[in-house]
């Protein structure tokens, strides 16, 4: 709309996505994708076809009226664009108003259509929403990405994750901040906790990780990256895709004197009162953090662009009642399967750690058993983790089957059945918004109540993790 509304005025295509509440990269990238041009080169066109609508229609305009209108400072420059634009001059369409004859002569009659980008890209949100949360836009679906990614799990996980990253982009010829043909960056790069710290405040090691959208060729030369969650650095830069799907999206700005960071944690504080308030819920997918503007010394020197995953609340709920329960570390043993086919990577998994419990004489009545994977997810690749807890003194040695501990923590309950718990999942997360209900940042997951390890469950609880 600001564009549209000031074809006749000065103004900077900084001012444009300002008003839009987003990023340049962001405003230029969806700009281009929508028209197949630059916004600059939409503007001119748009002039173009404003100012040939209005030499079509008010018989008394002059052509230099008309140039000076839309922001030509002669005629002369004026005429050559009109006429490369439409294939006719503008003093002939002036002699012949009479549609069928100028149209007889015109390349493109109508002109350049006008385009909106937040119809094209974005939902469209309640107005009480809008006005109080004008900045937070909803992106209607985020592309999948191919990724060259590094994580770093430590002291100062961010800045070594990037350090790290460096290196590896020098080596293959990239540039952080280069640009194509465009103008636009030619690399998008994302990072995002790595694990999260369950205590953002407090000074628990984490890790960071930070991708960088590659090409195919390059993409199969990279190892795939472990699952996300563990407590250690990639070995090398590995490969990943970020799946896409439905995302609010904010803008934070670089501001003097003023920590970027803190304006970071600002805006997903911003995002969870919006979720209170909106009819969407978390959809699953990886959060991200879009790092903008880049010198060519490789330093980040621009924004950040946050991408919540979210997906709308279902319609009808089921009375729900939480039971809360507390869930003590446990010495478990897992298998996670990562596929594009999300029911066979599960089936996989259960095979597996079913044969491996039958093989070890594991009785089904003394052991407690957990399962998480991608959730809401619905691009690949998915992924599915079993876990199984292990008697006192039981050791083993497996290629496939690894041992780990299942951390717990305070939980709300809700008993299901398979056909239901996607369901009661979203029911979850509906009840925790409505009740104000603060997630914790210790594993969901649901618990698998088997009898003989034999299959249909008897019953599943679904674990969501809460705030003490």
């Amino acid at each position: 709309m600001f564009i549209e509304n000031n074809l006749e005025e000065d103004f900077s295509i900084e001012q444009a996505a300002q008003e839009a509440f987003m990023s340049m990269s962001n405003f230029y990238r969806m700009f281009m994708s929508i028209a197949g041009f630059t916004v600059k080169e939409y503007i001119r066109r748009r002039r173009l076809s404003k100012a040939y609508e209005d030499l079509r229609s008010q018989k008394d305009l002059r052509v230099l009226d008309a140039a000076v209108k839309y922001g030509y400072t002669s005629a002369d420059a004026f005429t050559r664009s009109f006429r490369e634009e439409f294939g006719i001059n503008p003093s002939e369409l002036q002699k012949s108003r009479n549609e069928a004859e100028s149209c007889s002569k015109e390349k493109n009659p109508k002109g350049l259509r006008r385009i909106n980008i937040m119809d094209e890209y974005f939902e469209l949100q309640d107005k009480k929403l809008l006005e109080e949360y004008p900045d937070i836009k909803l992106l209607k679906k985020l592309e999948p990405m191919k990724t060259a990614c590094f994580k770093y799990f430590g002291k100062d996980c961010e800045q070594h994750a990037f350090e790290e990253m460096k290196k590896w982009i020098d080596a293959n010829g990239i540039l952080f901040n280069k640009k194509d043909d465009n103008g636009q960056s030619a690399y998008r790069i994302f990072g995002f906790n790595n694990p999260d710290p369950s205590n953002p405040e407090g000074d628990e090691t984490y890790g960071y990780e930070v991708c960088i959208t590659i090409d195919d060729e390059l993409y199969r030369t990279l190892q795939d990256a472990p699952y996300y969650g563990l407590h250690e650095s990639y070995p090398s830069v590995m490969r990943k895709t970020l799946n896409g799907g439905m995302f609010a999206v904010v803008s934070i700005k670089r501001e003097s004197g003023v920590d970027l960071g803190y304006n970071i944690m600002r805006g997903w504080q911003r995002f969870n009162k919006w979720m209170e308030l909106s009819k969407y819920i978390w959809g699953g997918q990886q959060y991200l953090e879009e790092h903008l503007d880049f010198s060519d010394e490789g330093e980040h020197v621009g924004g950040v662009d946050l991408y919540m995953p979210i997906q709308e609340a279902p319609q009808k709920q089921a009375s729900l009642r939480p039971v809360p329960l507390v869930v003590k570390p446990l010495r478990t043993a897992f298998i996670r399967v990562t596929g594009d086919d999300s029911e066979k990577a599960a089936v996989e998994a259960w095979e597996k750690i079913i044969g491996f419990a039958k093989k070890h004489n594991l009785k089904s009545e003394e052991t407690r058993i957990f399962m998480y994977g991608s959730g809401f997810a619905k691009t690949p690749p998915f992924f599915h983790e079993i876990l199984i807890t292990l008697p006192e003194g039981f050791t083993f040695t497996d290629d496939e089957i690894k041992e780990k501990e299942f951390a717990g923590g305070l939980y709300r309950t809700v008993k299901t059945d398979q056909r239901n718990q996607y369901n009661v999942w979203a029911a979850m997360e509906q009840w925790a918004k409505e009740t104000k209900t603060k997630a914790g940042r210790h594993q969901w997951a649901a618990e698998w109540h088997l009898e003989g390890w034999s299959f249909p469950a008897k019953e599943i609880t679904v674990l969501y993790p809460v705030q003490e």
